[in-house]
């Protein structure tokens, strides 16, 4: 005969948000690099400061952050354009055209942990 362990709806709840964590992380840094690839480059600065900057769990949320930082404080210039300048995208495409891919990510993570 089989036997049945139940350890508390927390425990099962705690260990799927661990799973979609780690996706979410995946998914940020794969996003790091697919923004990188898309990024014009003049000095490079812009490229490197691409960078995760957070992954933060809240409750059964978890949000992933990819930002540029350091001296790129220029980078919104160039991903929406100004008067003077037309826009190039390297951001908004990447996770746009990845967005399904992500999506699977998690299911999947959370499908995994149970």
């Amino acid at each position: 005969m089989g036997v049945f362990s139940y350890v508390g709806l927390g425990v099962l709840l705690g260990k799927g948000m661990s799973a979609v964590e780690q996706a979410v992380t995946e998914s940020c840094e794969d996003l790091v690099g697919r923004a990188q690839d898309l990024t014009p480059v003049d000095t490079g600065t812009l490229r490197a400061s691409i960078h995760v900057e957070s992954v933060e769990r809240s409750g059964f949320t978890v949000t992933g952050t990819v930002a540029t930082g350091g001296e790129a404080d220029y980078a919104a210039y160039v991903e929406f354009g100004t008067v003077n300048m037309g826009a190039q995208p390297y951001m908004t495409p990447a996770l746009l055209e990845n967005q399904a891919v992500y999506r699977e990510a998690m299911a999947r993570a959370a499908q995994g942990a149970f």
